[in-house]
């Protein structure tokens, strides 16, 4: 899972506009690179160390050799008898390549978690913490929605190739989170209006119930009823109609009686010779 998620996210990266989103994405992370470091940055997937350690990824632009290890729903190795924990491996073996390229070395951890959960990471000696950089999957997902929403020069390819990752990454529910301070942008405008719900006065699309003061017409006060206008529990008893007094019998039709084409057209108050009742 974890490879074909990171292939997906880190293939668009490699051959999308990388003036735009490669050097985007790293500069978010801390990486400041140039527009032409980022067009001559080098990605290679999945390299092999000692031990039979293959990070997924390692990036290399500028100054710096980037080895990208990404998590999805598994967690990183632990170290067995034979071997040392997995981020451990990567970093010593990727501080040996980064020093034959002459470049500095660090290490992205990528996670499907919201928040940094340290005891994730209690595996990397002390002295290599400072290598490693945490980041998560949300994080590519707020970046790729700050672009489509800001950035107005992408072409129809580039837009279309960037929300195919999003809705990808969107259908994984690795979505972003912005915060509340995002409201903050709003509280000037909300000002400057007298109502901020809808008005159905003035709505040109509505559905037929329009609320109840504006379909009922109520006086502008309402009295207190003290007898009960509705059904009441207390009273269980039902009352008969023959309370009123005996029903008059009834010598016309009260219900249709139908016996063909024409028997509608019987003049009221003359039943057939044979009728006995109703």
């Amino acid at each position: 899972m974890e490879d074909i998620l990171a292939s997906n996210v880190f293939s668009f990266f490699k051959y999308a506009n990388r003036e735009i989103f490669l050097k985007g994405y790293l500069d978010r992370l801390g990486f400041k690179i140039s527009s032409q470091e980022a067009i001559e940055a080098e990605l290679i997937f999945w390299p092999r160390y000692e031990e039979k350690t293959e990070p997924d990824l390692v990036i290399l632009t500028g100054n710096y050799y980037l080895l990208i290890e990404a998590k999805y729903l598994s967690d990183f190795g632990g170290e067995t008898e034979k071997t040392k924990a997995q981020l451990t491996r990567e970093i010593e073996g990727g501080m040996l390549e980064a020093r034959n390229y002459n470049k500095n070395f660090r290490l992205i951890a990528i996670t499907a978690d919201y928040i940094y959960k340290k005891n994730k990471f209690k595996s990397v000696p002390e002295c290599f913490s400072h290598y490693l950089t945490w980041t998560n999957w949300q994080q590519v997902s707020s970046f790729l929605n700050d672009i489509l929403n800001n950035n107005l020069n992408l072409t129809r390819h580039e837009r279309e190739f960037a929300l195919d990752l999003y809705k990808l990454l969107d259908r994984k529910n690795l979505r972003g989170f912005k915060g509340f301070a995002i409201l903050n942008a709003s509280v000037s405008f909300l000002e400057r209006l007298d109502r901020i719900f809808f008005e159905a006065k003035t709505a040109r699309f509505r559905g037929a119930f329009i609320g109840f003061l504006n379909s009922l017409s109520l006086p502008e006060t309402l009295y207190y009823c003290r007898r009960s206008i509705f059904f009441s529990h207390r009273q269980s008893n039902f009352t008969s109609l023959l309370q009123s007094g005996k029903l008059n019998p009834v010598r016309d039709y009260i219900f249709y009686e139908g016996e063909g084409r024409g028997n509608h057209g019987r003049e009221r108050g003359n039943p057939p010779a044979d009728s006995s009742g109703l």
